[in-house]
């Protein structure tokens, strides 16, 4: 399980799109499009439906944590069939004492929810890519979750500075926490990923990627480590993974890129192609375009001027 500990390790999220502390009485529907974000809805009481095209609909009960990690278009109401209005005509109704606390509905049963979403750190984590697109923890999985969120409960309703900050932060343990939990009760074939991590081969295969991105690595090379022929291996890792090994190298690749010129002390963006495993900046730089869908240089942080005293130095 060592590329999953990396994986969570690497994990970041770049900004809170939203948070809301919801006290909702019945009836109440929202409706949030469809975005780059991680969704999350935790149920502090009362209950709550979750509906998405697809999949059928979800009863979350008080303690239950819904995470959406990709962004699907979905719908949140006090039952099954109530209809949802967009949660952007509900939030120019709405009155509120501050931009985290959220009151819905009318004078029925109450709900109170901590739902919030978040953008991912540049392009689609691997991790993600792995997940379900509803990720249901009962209460009696989310022990581990309940401190975090008291402390996300507490920074909505006290609206400190910084809140979005702490909340981002926040998101990320949440996201950690609930990936392990899933993969708890999760069975290898719930999840991709999860079934390579079970096979002994791809498991060899995944750890060398992750433990040394940066290498000139080939099919040849991989199924040596794996013990295979080149063509097993390509055909079991498309098989379990749903990508080719060339793929899943270079977006491993790239998110480490990210992580590194995310880094406002990280070397030039030269440096950067090298410890990816890239000779040529340029080369690195088609590569991040096409694999991110953003230029590296947009990535980099603004340098602060120097002061007189670090210039001299």
């Amino acid at each position: 399980m060592d590329v999953l500990a990396s994986a969570l390790e690497k994990f970041r999220f770049s900004k809170t799109v939203y948070g809301a502390f919801c006290t909702n009485r019945a009836p109440w529907g929202v409706a949030l499009p469809a975005s780059r974000s991680v969704h999350f809805h935790a149920v502090r009481a009362g209950s709550a439906w979750l509906r998405l095209a697809g999949e059928a609909p979800v009863q979350a009960e008080a303690g239950d944590f819904v995470v959406l990690p990709h962004g699907d278009a979905h719908e949140v109401c006090d039952a099954r069939e109530t209809p949802a209005a967009p949660v952007a005509q509900l939030l120019d109704e709405s009155e509120r004492a501050t931009p985290w606390i959220m009151s819905f509905g009318r004078n029925g049963p109450r709900s109170v929810l901590v739902c919030a979403a978040f953008a991912g750190s540049s392009g689609d984590d691997p991790l993600l890519s792995f997940l379900p697109r509803v990720l249901h923890l009962r209460a009696r999985e989310t022990a581990s979750l309940e401190p975090i969120l008291a402390l996300a409960e507490r920074e909505m309703q006290a609206s400190n500075p910084a809140t979005e900050a702490v909340l981002t932060r926040l998101g990320e343990i949440l996201m950690v926490e609930a990936v392990r939990a899933y993969l708890k009760t999760a069975r290898p074939g719930e999840s991709r990923w999860l079934g390579a991590l079970h096979d002994p081969q791809l498991s060899s295969v995944l750890h060398a990627i992750h433990a040394e991105p940066a290498r000139r690595w080939t099919i040849a090379s991989l199924a040596s480590q794996a013990c295979m022929s080149r063509t097993a291996l390509a055909t079991r890792f498309r098989a379990l993974l749903g990508t080719s090994v060339h793929a899943y190298l270079a977006s491993v690749r790239m998110r480490a890129a990210a992580l590194l010129l995310e880094d406002p002390k990280r070397p030039k963006l030269a440096r950067v192609a090298a410890e990816v495993g890239y000779g040529s900046e340029a080369a690195f730089s088609r590569a991040f375009l096409r694999e991110m869908g953003v230029a590296p240089t947009t990535l980099r942080p603004a340098r602060a001027a120097k002061t007189p005293a670090e210039r001299s130095a």
